[in-house]
């Protein structure tokens, strides 16, 4: 069961700007001052639309995840699959930074992407260019799409039961669940949207299958979720 909430997100083509003016709509304001006519109208013409955000229900390290394993008729104790999921860490980090792709079958194939500073022309360049080293995931048949055999659960999201939490133990009867989705801790990553989201990150990586990986601007990534952070305004809606 997959639990997600929905957030409200900004879809303009100068979302930007408008997101600018919304930061110095709330400066003036905390400034005592009255806030640009030209930026208040600016914010007046924003679109939202509902997009969902997946909320994971707990965090599976290694050893909860072996305990699991353990669970499925392994013949394996969970301290045996422990070491085993340790050794792999190891042996796939070593070997990715030996220029290896390792393939694991309906897992995927995971490989190197680099990025680099710009330089000049060829002869210039050089490996101090080089400014990242990215995992990059190429999921398998298995983990290409799990849409057809996902079931969902509309829940409130962690900001909503926070702000929840916060107004009981004040005890008040109002709860505002409209504020900015913030990064809840660096491993967050719940952030899911769809095809059409401009906002929504893509978890997956560049799942590119490049020969030699290396990418030609500062802006190349590797595998890795985006957060909500930049949703300024977003709303949060639950049932």
């Amino acid at each position: 069961m997959i639990n997600y909430s929905i957030v409200m997100r900004g879809v303009n083509a100068n979302l930007f700007e408008i997101n600018q003016a919304k930061a110095r709509i709330k400066k003036a304001i905390e400034d005592g001052k009255e806030p640009d006519k030209a930026d208040t109208e600016l914010v007046k013409t924003e679109v939202q639309k509902a997009y969902a955000i997946a909320q994971y229900t707990d965090v599976m390290n290694i050893e909860k995840f072996a305990r699991h394993i353990s669970t499925h008729g392994c013949v394996y104790s969970r301290a045996d699959i422990s070491a085993i999921l340790y050794l792999a860490v190891d042996c796939m980090r070593e070997q990715l930074l030996e220029g290896k792709k390792i393939r694991l079958g309906d897992l995927g194939d995971f490989s190197i992407n680099l990025t680099s500073k710009g330089a000049d022309t060829a002869d210039k360049f050089s490996a101090q260019n080089i400014t990242g080293v990215n995992v990059v995931w190429d999921p398998g048949m298995e983990f290409k799409s799990l849409l057809a055999d996902a079931e969902f659960n509309l829940v409130a999201s962690r900001n909503a039961q926070a702000a929840l939490l916060k107004a009981i133990k004040a005890g008040q009867n109002v709860v505002d669940i409209t504020q900015p989705e913030t990064p809840e801790d660096p491993d967050d990553n719940t952030s899911g949207g769809t095809g059409e989201n401009p906002s929504g990150g893509d978890n997956t990586g560049s799942g590119s299958d490049s020969g030699s990986g290396s990418g030609g601007t500062d802006s190349g990534s590797g595998s890795g979720g985006s957060g909500d952070g930049s949703d300024i305004g977003g709303e949060d809606y639950y049932e």
